[in-house]
Parts: C-alpha cells; structure tokens; sequence
C-alpha cells in the first residue's frame, strides 16, 4: 500500500509518553521503556569505589580500553561477531548510550537523506533523524501477527531510494522491537539483507533489547548474515540489561569504514561518556557467565504474569518472542487506546496507547506495557487493571 507507505511524517497528534509518565503514581507506572529494578549488587560497589577514588575525568572519546574489552568479549560470545577493541581505525565505540549512538549515525550519515522505520516503530528512530536534518519513511507491517510483506518493502526501497528529495539511505531493523517486542525471524532479516544489498543500503541494527528474547525464534544479529557486515551499524545500550538507564551508557559497532568517522559527533557532542561508570561496568559486564540467562529467565516470568494478568482483563496480546515489553489490544466495548488509558489513569495506573508508534491508525486500539518492574509494583498495577476494567464493564 504505498499510499500509506510513504507517509513522511504524522499529521495525527500522538500520545506523548513522558507527559503521562509525569501523570501516573510509580505504583502504576507501566508506561516509560526502561528498566526500574534494582542495580546490581557488585556494579554499585564497583562504581562507589571507583568514584571514591577520583576516577572521575576525562576518557578517550572512543571509551576506555577496559569496557571496549570486555564489550568485545561479549559481542563475540553473544552476536558471534569478532571487533577488535584495538584496531585503527576504530570498530567499536562506547557512546552515552544507545540514543548518542543513533545521533552520531544520523549526524553522519543521514543528513538530507532518508531511513525506513517499520511501523510501529520506536519514536526516537524518528526523531532524531528529523532533528537531523535527516527524515523517515513508514513501513507499516501487516496484520495482528506483524508481518513483512518483502515485496512491499522492495518496491518501497527502489521508489524512495531513487527520488531526487531526500533519497533513502537506510534501514533501520529493530529487534526485538520497541515497542511490539517483535523478533523478526531470520528469514525477515535474510530479506531485509537482501534489499539492502540489492539498494546499496545501509542497515541500522537497533539490539537494545537482544537478552529479552524468550519464544521459539532466537536473536539473529543481521551483521552476521551474508553481505552485511560491511553496510550495518549494530547500536546497543547497557540501560535496559544492567538496570543503568540513568548512567547513559551503550556502544556501537561494525566495519571501520562506518565506525570510525562516528567518533568525531561522539566527540564534540559528549566529550566521553561517565568515566568511573565505564569502568565500573568494565569490572563486572563478563564477570558472571549466567547473568544473561538469568536476565531472561527472570523476564520470561513477568511476562507469563503480566499475560495471564491482562488476558483475565479482556485483552488480546500479541505473542512477540521477548519479555521487555507487551503488546496488546485493549478490551472489547472500550473505543479507542488513549481514551481507555486515561480511564486507567484515573484508577493509579497507564500505560502508552498504540497511537504514540504509528501513523496509521492500525492501532488505535492497541497498548504497550513496560513490565520491567520489581515484582511487587508490577503485580499492584496489573491488579489496578483488572480492577479498572471490572469496575467499567
């Protein structure tokens, strides 16, 4: 449907995500993407001490040689991919976070250009690029099941990548996705590599959310697929796995020929990121073999909950493959998303209506729920759900 496909921007307003998290008690809080358990143990002291200890100054802007380390060991035990820490030019920078990571690219790569965003999509995809002087193009997938429809996303690529205005540059593949938790499926990111090959494309691997894929299909890193290291730049965050959002700590990685002229917007725009907590992090990231596994056990828990929680209330959820995030259709009977969330709102609890994702309104109907909450505030909000919509039936 190019028709919809090509849609720039929005004209609908949309549903903004910081002001109904400033609206809704903490107790209630299953709006805003990030992590609110507690830190871990041995990374607090180790950052305690550290900044005890006036490591407290300036770092290379690159980041400091111990997390570019240990970030390579993980890259290569978790997204079977070798970056060497030391090379020059440079493959691998720590940024501060995965959002310095994106307005580096942007900056550098997608000025007066465009790059595709699936739809629903993470806003900050979005607008970045548009503060940039950069834009998006919408792709919407298809159906309750969020599929690809490849024959669309190539003949949309091969239109926007030969227009004279802002020509696509990019695409950006999120997965798991913000905010659905889609894992797209290895055969999705085979075809994604493929028009990006066929377009001479560059791919933007968004994998902020890799250690939360809990279903059937397991986290492909599209840098590994044929023909695509040398075109992606795979963006990563420790905010999300590490309960550090605050900290503004993520990297970035891929072929030098991409990466090292990152490191000039790196620089000027944020000098380095927080030493001591660079180093804090470097101390304990490899430090536990099953940290990772247990990540993900501990969130395939919340989301067998927060499923049996929501279903009881009447909503349809969407079996996304990960547990960051979950993506659901609200109640029969209620109209549209945001309307059913300012009910919620006045009952202490919210989430984020599908609106806030999407130009289309495919998902008016739709909520996203963050379920990374300690134990207590996430089964006190999903009781607050349950309750609401008992008391409107």
């Amino acid at each position: 449907m190019p028709g919809i496909a090509t849609k720039e921007m929005t004209s609908r307003t949309q549903p903004d995500i910081r002001t109904i998290t400033r609206l809704v008690p903490s107790s209630g809080n299953l709006v805003q993407g990030q992590s609110e358990l507690a830190i871990n143990p041995e990374l607090a002291k180790a950052a305690s001490e550290l900044i005890s200890a006036s490591r407290n100054h300036y770092s290379p802007a690159e980041g400091v040689t111990e997390l570019r380390e240990a970030v390579a060991k993980k890259i290569a035990l978790f997204n079977n991919i070798e970056v060497d820490p030391k090379a020059a030019p440079l493959q691998l920078l720590i940024t501060s976070g995965a959002t310095a990571a994106l307005i580096a690219i942007a900056h550098t790569y997608l000025k007066d250009s465009s790059a595709l965003v699936f739809e629903p999509y993470y806003p900050y995809h979005r607008r970045i690029l548009n503060e940039l002087g950069g834009t998006t193009n919408v792709l919407p997938l298809r159906g309750e099941n969020l599929e690809l429809d490849v024959d669309e996303l190539r003949e949309s690529c091969r239109e926007w990548k030969n227009r004279s205005h802002r020509p696509l540059r990019a695409i950006i593949a999120c997965t798991p996705a913000n905010p659905t938790g889609k894992v797209f499926s290895k055969a999705e990111l085979e075809c994604i590599a493929a028009v990006c090959n066929e377009f001479d494309l560059l791919c933007i691997a968004d994998e902020v959310y890799e250690h939360y894929v809990v279903g059937d299909k397991p986290h492909t890193s599209i840098a590994t697929l044929e023909g695509m290291w040398e075109r992606t730049i795979t963006v990563n965050s420790f905010s999300k796995s590490w309960n550090i959002s605050g900290w503004r700590l993520g990297y970035v990685y891929g072929h030098a020929s991409l990466i090292a002229a990152l490191n000039n917007t790196n620089n000027v725009f944020y000098v380095c990121s927080p030493t001591p907590l660079q180093l804090a992090l470097a101390q304990v990231l490899m430090s536990d073999p099953n940290y990772y596994a247990a990540l993900r056990d501990k969130f395939s828990a919340k989301r067998h909950v927060a499923v049996d929680a929501l279903m009881k209330a009447g909503f349809g959820i969407y079996e996304s493959g990960s547990a960051f995030y979950i993506w659901a259709k609200i109640p029969d009977g209620y109209g549209e998303a945001t309307e059913f969330n300012q009910m919620l709102l006045r009952n202490g609890v919210a989430g984020v209506p599908g609106g806030a994702f999407a130009d289309t309104d495919e998902y008016q109907q739709y909520m996203r729920f963050c379920i990374a909450r300690e134990d207590e505030i996430l089964h006190g909000a999903l009781e607050k759900i349950q309750n609401a919509v008992r008391n409107t039936a």
